[in-house]
């Protein structure tokens, strides 16, 4: 259970850093990169907390698969967003470890389960 809600509780950190990042994008972004990123971490947040709600592994290991495809998402928004200059190394990289910390912490509830 703890292994679960240390994964609830990075992918609302993730909902921060990218929240706290994309406020310092312009208001007129063409690309819409901040509504993307927002959208994302949202999205990839909401789908792992229903996911550790499932007790069928086949149907939560379903859901954490569409979270890391939206986490993937969110890396490739957040490099676009450095390379145009919306975004800082440091803010990049923060976003990056908050990704990394969502990615280990289902890596920890998986392996949990492969085990049981």
């Amino acid at each position: 259970m703890q292994l679960k809600i240390d994964a609830r509780h990075y992918s609302r950190e993730l909902i921060r850093d990218v929240f706290q990042t994309t406020d310092h994008f312009p208001k007129n972004d063409p690309e819409q990169l901040a509504a993307h990123l927002r959208k994302k971490a949202l999205s990839a947040s909401s789908l792992l907390s229903h996911g550790t709600t499932k007790t069928n592994f086949e149907e939560q290991n379903q859901d954490f698969l569409m979270v890391m495809q939206e986490l993937r998402e969110i890396l490739k928004f957040v490099t676009i967003a450095y390379h145009l200059n919306l975004c800082n190394q440091q803010q990049k990289l923060l976003i990056r470890q908050s990704i990394t910390n969502v990615i280990n912490s289902l890596d920890d509830i998986v392996l949990l389960q492969q085990k049981d």
